[in-house]
């Protein structure tokens, strides 16, 4: 894969990503451009990483405010890996998170969303900011599988 940066004819969706080390581990907090975004999206958002990146789903979790996370994963694959034909997330809950193998990044991969908000958390053995940068635009875009996988948005300017 070319780390050469390549950029879409649009701006990004993302405004800032944090990186955290706890090694061997990798915790990138994506902060969106836009406006933040609720539970009918996270569950696609999910549907669609699923099916479109991830393989050997290991876990799926969800839970409500100030609770402990829910493994749901056992219905997950009961459903047919579909979130969204899952009664676990019928009721409206404040994260939503789908771990297993990135075919895109080749490494382990845990992507956890929470309502209401504009914030992205991705747990992975990468440790490279660049590439998980593009792999977060490539899922908030969905474009895994198109010309346009990993390529950035051009940079949002800088308020001033």
């Amino acid at each position: 894969m070319s780390m050469k940066e390549e950029y879409l004819n649009d701006m990004t969706y993302i405004l800032d990503m944090r990186h955290v080390a706890n090694q061997p581990w990798h915790q990138y907090d994506v902060l969106l451009a836009a406006g933040g975004y609720g539970w009918d999206y996270m569950i696609a958002q999910e549907d669609y990483i699923a099916s479109a990146d991830l393989s050997d789903i290991s876990q799926v979790t969800t839970s409500v405010a100030m609770g402990d996370d829910e493994d749901i994963t056992a219905s997950f694959h009961r459903n047919g890996g579909k979130l969204s034909a899952m009664p676990e997330v019928r009721a409206e809950g404040s994260s939503l998170s789908v771990a297993g193998v990135s075919k895109v990044l080749k490494a382990p991969l845990k992507i956890v969303l929470f309502n209401q908000t504009r914030v992205l958390r991705f747990f992975t053995v990468v440790d490279d900011e660049l590439l998980v940068r593009k792999y977060a635009e490539s899922f908030i875009r969905r474009n895994f599988g198109t010309k346009d996988e990993m390529k950035l948005g051009t940079p949002v300017p800088e308020q001033g």
